[in-house]
């Protein structure tokens, strides 16, 4: 039995330990390493923007969408709108041809109507073949954004340096404890994202609401379930960095039920690690700067390494709890303790951007939620792993019921 113990508490601490250390100085790097970002100047013209939003059977949110982007306050003789549906069975298209109809004098829109549904990425390619604008902006039907965020978005892809800018996810919802989990969870989040940009550029811009110099993008590779990272890989890969704007939210609503929370989580983690694994080349490449030495190592690791070693632990510390119930609360204590720096570098990292990270309406949310939310993430990113290599990456996603609602938002000030 003790021979069982040692084992058991030789794994643990081993595997705990190696995930303290790599998270302490993952985070460590980027908070001592952020640099100041070259300042932002007036923007002297207005490029050509192409607006382009993939659909699918988006018939109960669509004419919401049509409404925050007709408040888009930029000129609308450079502006185009590009809906892209992926053979909608619902009223989506006629939705959208209507509303095309009714306001022909006051946007420019052009719907591509796909034979077949071929994924988020395919309709992403769809939109490209058409495109001639300077920069493409995608954003997704199930969100919102202030009128003025196309504008602040050229203004911040418009140095020579940046090739991508990404807006900044505000969960929206019901009031929960699922809810204050998750702006917990995206305040650690955001500020990851903002000291990966300061460095160099952020893991990933978000599709959600993301614009691009059309100039550099590359159709998508068949099979690609991650546009953000992928069109974030591409970009750098010629040179050039991406941008984390604080000053341009969009709104998304969150579920606030557990299951289809979950359903969401493992979907975005799978992709995630989909994209990862299949940009594995960048890994440690100097030649991509601190994001091929520090931003896309940090993540791989978090999103594939982190995962496993994590239900080692667990598995190792469930059976110590069984066997030895001492030596596992000995264990369980050396872990928090150990953990204490971690959660210094995580507490400095979060409140560096407190003064310029976009806030939720309901507040900024306790960060120390977030961690446990992160925590409660690995182990779902354990599950979404074990499927991605059994099961293969999956193009086409059911839409998850609690997530399809977009809000009226107000420009910012």
């Amino acid at each position: 039995m003790s021979f069982l113990v040692s084992i058991l508490g030789t794994v643990y601490y081993t595997t705990a330990f190696a995930m303290l250390v790599i998270y302490t100085l993952g985070l460590a790097i980027l908070f001592g390493s952020t640099a100041t970002p070259s300042p932002r100047g007036q923007r002297r013209t207005n490029p050509t923007v192409s607006l382009v939003i993939p659909t699918y059977n988006e018939a109960s949110i669509i004419q919401r969408k049509l409404d925050n982007v007709l408040q888009i306050d930029y000129p609308s003789e450079n502006l185009e709108v590009i809906v892209v549906d992926s053979a909608s069975t619902d009223e989506t298209r006629s939705i959208v041809n209507r509303f095309a109809q009714e306001h022909a004098s006051q946007v420019n829109l052009v719907l591509i109507e796909q034979p077949i549904r071929r994924g988020k990425s395919e309709a992403i390619n769809e939109a490209m073949r058409t495109v001639r604008s300077e920069i493409l902006i995608l954003t997704d039907a199930d969100v919102t954004f202030p009128s003025d965020s196309v504008s602040r978005l050229v203004e911040n892809i418009d140095r020579p340096e940046i090739g991508a800018v990404s807006g900044v996810e505000i969960p929206v919802g019901a009031m929960s404890f699922l809810a204050n989990l998750e702006i917990g969870y995206r305040r650690i989040y955001t500020a990851v994202r903002l000291a990966e940009a300061s460095v160099d550029t952020p893991f990933m811009c978000e599709s959600e609401l993301s614009a691009y110099k059309t100039e550099l993008l590359e159709p998508l590779r068949p099979g690609t379930v991650c546009d953000d990272v992928e069109l974030t890989v591409t970009v750098r890969r010629k040179g050039f960095k991406a941008a984390y704007a604080s000053n341009v939210p969009f709104f998304e609503t969150e579920a606030d039920k557990l299951g289809p929370k979950l359903r969401h989580k493992f979907r975005r983690g799978m992709n995630n690690q989909h994209a990862l694994l299949q940009n594995s080349s960048v890994l440690f490449r100097r030649n991509l700067g601190k994001y091929g030495t520090v931003v896309f190592p940090f993540e791989f690791f978090v999103h594939v390494v982190s995962p496993v070693l994590l239900t080692i632990a667990l598995v190792s510390f469930l059976g110590l709890a069984v066997i030895a119930p001492v030596s596992a609360a000995i264990a369980l204590l050396t872990t928090v303790v150990l953990s204490i720096p971690l959660l210094l570098v995580t507490y400095f990292l979060v409140n560096r951007y407190e003064g310029i990270e976009v806030k939720s309406p309901r507040g900024s949310g306790p960060w120390v939620l977030g961690a446990i939310a992160f925590l409660a993430f690995q182990l779902l990113l354990m599950a979404s792993l074990f499927k991605l290599a059994f099961g293969g990456p999956q193009v086409n996603w059911e839409q998850i019921s609690g997530t399809r609602v977009p809000v009226t938002v107000e420009a910012t000030a």
